[in-house]
């Protein structure tokens, strides 16, 4: 499970999230894709990825 499934299914909070997520990286973008990255790193709290 990585950083943005757990914002997602409420196990970190928003302050947790924007916290950890500048550190995650090339793996976390590796994983998720450059668009859901930099989405995460732009949303406003309770903001989600659509899924396509």
């Amino acid at each position: 499970m990585n950083i943005i499934d757990e914002y997602e299914s409420g196990l970190l909070t928003y302050q947790e999230f924007q916290k950890y997520i500048w550190g995650c990286g090339q793996r976390l973008i590796n994983e998720v894709g450059l668009d859901e990255f930099i989405f995460y790193l732009n949303a406003e709290e309770g903001e989600y990825h659509e899924q396509e």
